[in-house]
């Protein structure tokens, strides 16, 4: 058995695990907000003014003991199961950022207490240790002691209470670093940070964001987990707004579909709740900010956005999607800086639910989308057929005009039929019109191959009652109650970016080029429109094959 002194755990130690954990000076903003949620906050406040941050919440605060035990680094007495933070180590997530951290907090019922740390005065104790050690100038047994460097820096003290009158707890980050304060006073940078990583309500522009809030607090109850939201106020300088979800019906186009859910789950372990609202158009969510699926878990994420995509092989419906995948699970558990979870046999499982998932997704937003194509290949049989029966007379005397237009209605009613057996005109309850658009067409492509037999005009009778057939059948033919997708295109790039596709400027030069050689020399706008849609299309049915 070994007995350890004060000095084998040197005072460097607060700072290689601060550096490594909270890359990013926002972090410790998370960290805070992490404590407050624990302590069943409702509300918190976060002020960045001049070179100081405040972080003030109503939640049910620390009582001296609590705040005693606060201090120790890499222990905690926070449940996993129950509590956000549990490492011990997010009270010092600004370390690096601030010369001074300073907490105040009360409970009902108690006088308020303090707690001071001079991060400053370490650091510079630290520094001074650092630059003797490469001078050789100091012995081993001389080296900061973690234990000193935290009781000569940190003070605890009981306040009365007029000090601090509110109930909940108050965070302090003053004196911020020049090089930090740059990006902590930027109001649009922390905004998009807090409404990322932080459990916030959804936005009321978000019209399906309450049944989303809904179905998962009632999938929480019924799996005996928690569901926590909380409301956050952010003002930086002058500028100040409430802080939502990030997700608006303005990042789709026209509208978002309504929610669809998937639970994650095996034999043994149900996983979490997945929700995804796919776009309404055929197109990528132009926000990449929000696009795709995002890891939550006790309404904080784990992870970035990008690092689910690889469970979906093609980026074409993560890129069409706005969704987040709630982990409910208590036995997986983030690790320290929250990018993934601690290895475990239950994260393999969990990686294969999310695998399913993937699965399952991609079939429903396939299926709508093919849903959507024969919605649209039906109107667009609708119109050539219209337009064809006023062109039939105009090219009756014109061989040529009658077999190509002959040729696109076999390809027409080719396609329809293909989409007839798979189902489509089922699903989107357009089965009679099916069936009146290609009896249309099979009595025009008659008459059409009619015209073509003939050498010369048969007994007017016999034209005439064709085209009376024709006219009735037009009648009969089903208006156009839905929109045909028929986005605008500017180029050929624009074109490539609705897919989400990652190319490099070197790529986007090629492609650029070849729109400006070859595509867009049409004889007008809308030719040059109407090349762009179908090489959409057939890129579309390149990444779904």
């Amino acid at each position: 058995m070994i007995t350890l002194k004060k000095s084998d755990i040197g005072g460097e130690i607060i700072s290689i695990l601060t550096k490594g954990m909270y890359s990013d000076p926002k972090d410790a903003l998370r960290e805070y907000v992490q404590n407050s949620v624990d302590a069943k906050c409702e509300n918190i406040e976060i002020k960045i003014r001049h070179n100081n941050i405040v972080v003030q919440d109503d939640g049910s605060g620390m009582d001296f003991t609590t705040m005693r035990n606060a201090i120790r680094l890499g222990v905690s007495d926070k449940n996993p199961k129950n509590h956000v933070g549990f490492m011990g180590i997010g009270i010092y997530s600004s370390f690096h950022i601030c010369e001074q951290l300073v907490i105040y907090s009360k409970v009902k019922g108690q006088c308020p207490n303090r707690i001071s740390f001079d991060f400053k005065k370490m650091r510079n104790e630290l520094e001074g240790q650092r630059e003797a050690r490469f001078k050789k100038e100091i012995e081993e047994e001389e080296l900061i002691a973690l234990q000193k460097l935290l009781e000569n820096n940190i003070i605890i003290e009981k306040l009365n209470n007029e000090d601090f009158v509110k109930i909940g707890t108050r965070v302090e980050l003053n004196g911020l670093e020049p090089d930090f304060f740059k990006s902590l006073s930027k109001f649009d940078e922390v905004a998009d940070y807090l409404e990322k990583v932080t459990p916030l309500p959804f936005n009321p522009r978000f019209k399906w964001g309450k049944n989303i809030e809904n179905k998962i607090k009632e999938f929480c109850e019924k799996n005996n987990s928690k569901f926590k939201l909380v409301n956050i106020k952010l003002q930086v300088n002058e500028d100040g707004k409430n802080l939502f979800k990030p997700y608006t019906d303005e990042d789709f186009e026209p509208e978002p579909l309504q929610p669809y859910y998937i639970e994650l789950r095996n034999e043994n372990e149900v996983f979490g709740l997945a929700w995804g609202c796919l776009n309404k158009d055929r197109d990528s969510i132009k926000n990449e900010k929000v696009r795709g699926f995002l890891l939550k878990k006790q309404g904080f994420t784990i992870g970035k956005r990008e690092d689910l995509l690889e469970y979906f092989g093609r980026p074409v419906f993560f890129n069409r999607t706005i969704g987040e995948i709630i982990v409910t699970n208590t036995k997986l558990l983030p690790n320290a800086s929250r990018s993934t979870f601690e290895p475990s046999l239950l994260k393999t499982s969990f990686r294969e639910s999310l695998q399913n998932f993937a699965k399952e997704y991609y079939e429903y937003a396939d299926n709508y989308q093919e849903d959507q194509k024969a919605n649209d290949d039906l109107n667009k049989a609708i119109i050539f057929f219209k337009e064809s029966n006023a062109q039939l007379e105009f090219y009756r005397q014109d061989p040529e005009k009658l077999l190509e237009m002959l040729f696109k209605l076999k390809k027409i009613f080719e396609g329809l039929e293909k989409k007839k057996k798979a189902g489509r005109y089922k699903n989107i309850s357009r089965e009679k019109d099916y069936e009146i658009v290609i009896d249309s067409i099979n009595k025009l492509a008659n008459q059409i191959r009619f015209e073509i037999v003939s050498k010369k005009k048969k007994s007017k009778n016999i034209t005439a009652k064709s085209e009376s057939q024709i006219a009735d059948e037009n009648k009969v033919l089903p208006n156009i109650t839905t929109t045909i997708s028929d986005i605008q295109y500017k180029s050929l790039l624009e074109v490539l970016d609705s897919f989400g596709l990652d190319l490099g400027e070197d790529i986007k030069m090629v492609f650029q080029f070849l729109d400006e050689q070859y595509i867009q020399p049409s004889k007008s706008k809308n030719e040059y429109q109407i090349k762009l849609r179908r090489i959409k299309q057939d890129i579309e049915d390149l990444l779904e094959d």
